[in-house]
């Protein structure tokens, strides 16, 4: 199967194979830890990799003028759906249908290691923000928790056919320094793997604790930084 029809083939089931746990929180994350100061009221944002547009539906609340971007068409369709007023564009992260500094925000969240190459895809969500536009990134962190994925590819633990390549946490904080990002923040999420659901509590009380000091790891990344002017 082709990698990038498998995101379309699985659309109508995204989120029941999402954990909510972890999309809430991450939701929470980006526009509580990070863009919670900021007055998002008709500024220019792109969710790139929209999923199922719960991160859309979250900037469309605040106010945002959002434009709503997938590779898979039933993706965008079902985030439009959930959020009339975005514009929905289907359309790859490595090769961004718009003008460079097109964007006053760009959020991304768990999507960058869903293609062939990571910082290729970094660096066309920074071409497309405006210069002091902020960006705000969360992909898995391949520093220390990737040996469950490669467990779960090797005993075919989960039906998955996409691509998984994860990122550095230290690797990914100097990728976005040496592309123009002035981080504002920068850390982990997850201390532990949030697959069960009684553990979630103490999960959510370590990572408010912890996700400097071990960040590195977590089992995921989050980033946030403004494009240099």
């Amino acid at each position: 199967m082709n990698k990038e029809l498998f995101y379309n083939d699985i659309a109508e089931d995204f989120d029941s194979i999402m954990n909510m746990y972890d999309t809430n929180r991450r939701i929470e994350v980006i526009f509580k830890d990070f863009l919670g100061d900021e007055n998002l009221t008709k500024q220019s944002l792109l969710d790139a990799g929209c999923g199922t547009g719960w991160f859309t539906k979250k900037a469309v609340e605040r106010g945002a003028e959002v434009t709503t971007l997938d590779i898979a068409p039933k993706l965008v369709d079902i985030s439009v759906n959930k959020s009339p007023k975005a514009k929905g564009i289907v359309g790859s992260l490595l090769d961004l249908p718009f003008d460079d500094n097109s964007f006053s925000y760009v959020i991304s969240s768990e999507v960058i290691e869903h293609t062939p190459n990571p910082y290729d895809a970094t660096l066309e969500m920074i071409r497309v923000l405006k210069p002091g536009g902020k960006i705000c990134i969360t992909a898995p962190n391949r520093t220390f928790w990737y040996f469950s994925l490669k467990l779960a590819q090797t005993f075919n633990l989960r039906d998955y056919q996409g691509y998984e390549n994860w990122v550095h946490y230290h690797e990914l904080k100097s990728f976005l320094i040496n592309n123009g990002i002035d981080l504002i923040g920068f850390k982990g999420i997850h201390l532990y793997p949030f697959v069960v659901p009684a553990l979630n509590k103490p999960l959510y009380w370590l990572d408010q604790k912890l996700d400097q000091k071990l960040g590195w790891m977590m089992v995921n990344v989050a980033a946030f930084g403004i494009k240099k002017g």
